[in-house]
């Protein structure tokens, strides 16, 4: 399946890699490292360009399912000199970034199920896209149509320890990118891949949480006591517009932003709950980071409908913390 294929080639790719290497490999299009390539160095130009090729055929690989599958411009540069922002063109941006997020998120979970055993899983989301594929009027939608199949999917045949181990695995295949809000990055990332429109986050307190929250945040907290470590867990509430894969089901796909986010938080875990759909196109949603609990909700969750807060025309924005409403 398509997994072992992504996963072979970025095997090739690592093996051509040096932890010390002077060059990298950079998109000429968006201007950022192509996900196969993303934060490795390359010994010399020769090695940087056979593996700028492979990062082609991991492109390649997917656009057998989806023929909208941006083509790379991969690009050799000295790791000095970095990536050449004047490459980049504004016209190939908004529709660019979305497609290559989607199918950046979507390689990776395809790679993370077959490394993890779960070919069935890979087997199945595949089978159900290639279904679905043959209604699709939009090409555009092919790639939203994978995500949400190999979601659909993961949520059907995993328990939350396997879905779990897959998404953290996917995460790992992306750089490193640990930061000090990387729930405020994610969001961001989200926004300029055009897969939410406008946001807003504050962080919230285990009072203001659910009972099952609550507990989930008592237990985490007795385990810190236990070890000595007296961090508490992060703990955030999300509101999001237009989110490109959010369907009024009762669940909340919560994979793409998952991937996204553990690339920035590797040593923590990442729980969500609480989803709500406030309206039509707007969604609000908790979630937990920290390091003394167990991962859940990297897949999707429960969303439930809550039309007294159906405040649709307010304007959403970025909240830093320490604002307030």
């Amino acid at each position: 399946m398509v997994g072992g294929t992504l996963r072979d080639i970025r095997a090739e790719v690592r093996s051509l890699s040096r932890p010390d290497g002077d060059y990298m490999v950079v998109c000429g299009k968006l201007g950022t490292e192509p996900s196969v390539v993303s934060g490795l160095r390359f010994p010399d130009r020769d090695a940087a360009s056979e593996a700028a090729d492979l990062a082609k055929k991991y492109r390649d690989a997917l656009r057998r399912y989806d023929p909208a599958v941006p083509y790379y411009d991969p690009l050799v540069n000295e790791v000095s000199d970095g990536p050449d922002a004047s490459l980049v063109t504004d016209s190939v941006d908004e529709r660019t970034r979305y497609i290559s997020f989607c199918h950046d998120v979507t390689g990776s979970v395809f790679e993370a199920l077959s490394e993890t055993g779960a070919r069935s899983v890979e087997s199945a989301a595949m089978e159900t896209y290639l279904t679905l594929a043959e209604v699709v009027s939009d090409e555009d939608d092919f790639c939203l149509t994978m995500l949400w199949s190999l979601m659909s999917e993961m949520d059907v045949r995993l328990s939350v320890p396997e879905q779990t181990n897959v998404v953290e695995t996917a995460a790992e295949r992306f750089a490193s990118a640990p930061m000090s809000n990387p729930v405020e990055a994610t969001l961001q990332n989200l926004e300029s891949a055009s897969f939410i429109e406008g946001y807003s986050f504050r962080s919230v307190t285990h009072e203001s949480e659910t009972p099952d929250s609550q507990a989930a945040a008592s237990a985490a907290d007795e385990n810190e006591s236990d070890s000595g470590d007296t961090t508490q867990p992060n703990s955030w509430e999300l509101t999001f517009g237009d989110y490109a894969l959010a369907e009024r089901t009762g669940r909340l796909p919560t994979l793409p932003i998952a991937v996204d986010l553990l690339r920035r938080t590797p040593s923590q875990s990442v729980r969500f709950y609480d989803g709500e759909a406030l309206s039509d196109s707007r969604w609000r949603l908790r979630l937990q980071t920290g390091t003394h609990f167990e991962s859940a909700g990297l897949v999707s969750v429960d969303a439930v409908e809550n039309r007294w807060l159906n405040d649709s025309a307010a304007p959403l924005r970025s909240e830093r913390p320490g604002q307030s409403d």
